[in-house]
């Protein structure tokens, strides 16, 4: 509702990830020129790790973006496929012509064999797996990547492997039985929060980019509140601007200042009712014949 008072073309603060508002942080800066220098080298296997809500997601599909146009890239999503699974998988997202009839993990992993060595050897491609939430993985999967990773010519291996995950991937591949895997990853980097000197740029960035016009503004009391409850991880970012900007509609204001960002705060924490009391009796009406009371979770 609040785009059209604010004549966003989007809201700028949605909590799925979106490439197109990719705010390159410092860290995330850092992290995406890890993941290209390893790629180009042909490390074999790579490992990014952040908490939860660090924009490990977003990243995943910036590099898509930047590797899909020069290299075969395949996209795993669901960390619960078994072995079988993860193969078609992965021949799928190649576009690499099989058929599953009567055909086990063997034959398929020689159908990814052969695809590789043209893709690879004939025409000069690497060939990219990139796996999120990685930390879900079972041990047999994990240990089918590093199958996988021995696939390779005399010169270069035909498959880089690239595992995004929350911290529990570190603590799962220094397990004895995942030593041999661990023991191939070349690159490993730790993807942090935002800087509490990137908050105010995020923000601006993402309006901006939603088409916002300039008279929106967070104060600087506003953006220190932002950086107290997020810590600066981006989605909870996400999740407190976007609260405020309803908050800030309903009042009909143009400036996010302090105290509309505790109203979201004690939003997002659940204090709905003391919010909806503050509200103007006219904006209450008029919230509920839109049907925006479900926003506040009364």
């Amino acid at each position: 509702m609040y785009e059209e008072f604010y004549g966003f073309k989007k809201r700028p603060f949605p909590l799925t990830p979106d490439p197109e508002f990719f705010f390159m942080s410092k860290s995330h800066l850092e992290a995406l020129e890890h993941l290209i220098y390893g790629i180009n080298r042909g490390d074999g296997f790579i490992i990014i790790i952040g908490e939860v809500g660090t924009g490990k997601t977003t990243l995943s599909r910036i590099l898509i973006e930047k590797l899909s146009p020069v290299m075969p890239t395949s996209l795993i999503l669901n960390p619960f496929l078994d072995e079988r699974g993860l193969l078609k998988s992965i021949l799928e997202d190649f576009g690499a012509p099989y058929s599953t009839d009567g055909k086990g993990q063997e034959e398929l992993l020689e159908t990814l064999r052969k695809f590789l060595i043209e893709k690879v050897v004939e025409e000069g491609k690497r060939a990219v797996v990139i796996v999120d939430e990685a930390q879900n993985l079972k041990i047999s999967v994990l240990e089918q990547l590093r199958i996988l990773s021995n696939l390779e010519t005399k010169e270069e291996k035909l498959l880089q492997i690239v595992l995004f995950g929350q911290e529990e991937l570190a603590e799962k591949l220094s397990l004895s039985e995942l030593r041999q895997l661990n023991e191939r990853i070349s690159i490993r980097y730790y993807l942090g929060p935002l800087q509490k000197r990137e908050i105010g740029p995020y923000i601006h960035y993402r309006i901006k980019e939603a088409g916002g016009h300039g008279r929106l503004k967070f104060t600087s009391k506003a953006i220190s509140r932002v950086w107290k409850f997020s810590r600066g991880k981006p989605r909870l970012i996400n999740m407190i601007c976007d609260r405020a900007l309803l908050a800030g509609f309903v009042e009909q204001k143009w400036t996010i200042d302090e105290k509309l960002v505790k109203k979201a705060e004690r939003s997002i924490r659940g204090e709905n009712r003391e919010i909806w009391r503050e509200f103007p009796w006219w904006r209450r009406i008029f919230l509920k014949k839109q049907g925006e009371k479900d926003e506040f979770d009364l």
